[in-house]
């Protein structure tokens, strides 16, 4: 994964620059002491964009820690391998705890961590965010195993999967919350047979709201609020892959999306083996699943199938490919596994995958050999430059109807309804304004500010009522000439929900190692 990682350049790819400036704005809220922080004050010529308010960056924060220490340039390409590391190891101990298999867990977490479409994720769209979730949807993987089939009492395991999913990308946790509604469909008989199943899952859901605090409840109060240009996507277009190009996305390592040669060549071994015994079936059907999915983020299928509200959000149905690689990787494993089951030639056809998965890195690798560009540094922050942003002039979590340009022609300036109040002492730091104003009128006065919940606004340490404008932006009413303080403080929930996610994580740690203590005490 080091490999990538150019020396003097953090990244390249698609959204490098959007996630490296996250990971920026992190870093500085962490060593200025204003985390958790929701404004990039300095985003559009200063008025401010809350990325942070619609875009979780809580497995940012170690590395943003240890960023503020030994650069940002380190700390993101140590982000990138240990999330690598973290990948095998949670996959190897997810699988190993429901088959109870070393060698399918070890095969299986060496196929999962260096799959192709995780690498392009990485490397190729830059994907930061969704890349980071492979490392979590094994942990979910197996706490739905122990809530449906396994020890429900062990409902904390999905519980921390799906919180750290949540608090990593937003849009993956909502594909997998449909793959984990038809999973929990499929298997409704167990649920049925086994009430008590069913409050676990009940309890494991409520424990996931309470981790994620830090960040559901702000979005949700954010969203509740206004509107945003993000709502505006359910109704685009959104993309499949061409039923023509479905070969290609299988086996192609050049081809974006692909699922790749190495997750497809050793299923070849379920043909060498004749046992059918129920785990053999199971594993089948993952197999199954894993090309359904595949199936499904193509054009074979009518249209009505893809219900525009959820899809078009997520912009790319080929997301999904994180899923079936996943299942794919479990279903070779134990293929795997079972055909090298007293087989001599073991070591040759072990060392023959471990072969394909480097040449598929090399080869997906080689666009970067030689790359002179990528982000070493980011447009001037405090710039009109919005690439970093979003999507294009709407860019994605501007409340409606602002847009970049009419931000930029707008310019950084305080609009004032009459022409004799006179404005001055005009002072900014990062989400603050503060002015004087002399006026005998009822005034109304827009700020260059982005409108969003969690600012307040003081006219001689009053606190005085803020609007939105029709620009999109923050407007108060001054109706006394004085002194007049407009900042984000951020809302009650805003300032709390970091508290309620550290208790329910300490809550979920205690619970399980006081279980831990007491199965040992019982054996």
């Amino acid at each position: 994964m080091f490999r990538y990682s150019m020396f003097t350049l953090v990244s390249v790819g698609h959204d490098a620059a959007f996630h490296y400036n996250r990971f920026l704005i992190l870093m500085e809220a962490l060593k200025n002491g204003t985390f958790p922080t929701y404004i990039d004050s300095q985003a559009i010529d200063n008025y401010g964009y809350a990325s942070n308010l619609f875009y979780p960056n809580f497995t940012f924060i170690p590395f943003a820690l240890i960023g503020n220490l030994i650069g940002v340039f380190r700390a993101y390409q140590l982000m990138y391998f240990v999330f690598t590391l973290l990948t095998g190891q949670l996959t190897y101990l997810s699988v190993y705890k429901v088959f109870k298999n070393k060698y399918t867990a070890y095969i299986s977490a060496i196929l999962y961590t260096f799959c192709l479409y995780r690498l392009q994720d990485y490397f190729e769209r830059a994907a930061i965010a969704e890349a980071i979730t492979f490392t979590f949807l094994p942990i979910v993987f197996w706490g739905l195993y122990e809530v449906i089939k396994g020890d429900c009492r062990k409902w904390y395991i999905l519980t921390i999967g799906y919180s750290l999913f949540i608090l990593t990308h937003l849009l993956s946790t909502l594909l997998l919350s449909i793959i984990v509604t038809v999973t929990l469909l499929i298997f409704v008989k167990d649920f049925i047979k086994e009430p008590k199943r069913i409050l676990y899952l009940i309890l494991a859901g409520c424990f996931t709201v309470l981790c994620s605090a830090i960040f559901l409840f702000p979005f949700f109060e954010q969203t509740i609020s206004d509107s945003f240009n993000y709502e505006t996507f359910s109704s685009y277009p959104f993309v499949r892959i061409a039923a023509k190009e479905l070969p290609k996305a299988l086996l192609s390592y050049s081809f974006l999306p692909s699922i790749g040669i190495t997750l497809i060549l050793p299923l070849i071994t379920r043909f060498f083996i004749s046992e059918k015994d129920k785990m053999i079936r199971s594993i089948d059907l993952f197999s199954i699943a894993a090309f359904l999915i595949i199936i499904y983020t193509s054009d074979l299928l009518p249209l009505f199938l893809y219900p525009n509200y959820i899809f078009g959000r997520t912009q790319f149905i080929w997301r999904l490919f994180e899923f079936s690689s996943f299942l794919l990787a479990l279903s070779c494993g134990y293929y795997v596994t079972n055909y090298l089951k007293g087989n001599t030639k073991s070591f040759f056809f072990l060392s023959g995958i471990i072969f394909l998965l480097f040449a598929s890195i090399y080869l997906n690798s080689m666009p970067y050999k030689h790359a002179k560009w990528g982000i070493t540094n980011l447009p001037e922050r405090g710039t009109s430059n919005n690439f970093f942003l979003g999507f294009a002039d709407n860019i994605e979590y501007l409340p409606i109807p602002t847009t970049v340009n009419n931000l930029v022609e707008r310019g950084n300036v305080i609009s004032k309804k009459h022409a004799d109040t006179d404005i001055y002492n005009i002072k900014r730091s990062r989400s603050k304004i503060v002015f004087e104003i002399n006026t005998i009128h009822n005034e109304i006065i827009e700020l260059p500010l982005t409108y969003y919940k969690g600012y307040y606004a003081y006219n001689n340490k009053e606190t005085i009522d803020i609007q939105k404008s029709k620009n999109g932006l923050i407007e108060i009413p001054i109706n006394t000439s004085g002194f007049v303080q407009v900042k984000f403080e951020g809302t009650f929930i805003q300032k709390n929900s970091l508290y309620i996610t550290l208790i329910a994580f300490l809550t979920l740690t205690i619970y399980a190692f006081r279980r831990k203590m007491f199965n040992k005490i019982q054996s």
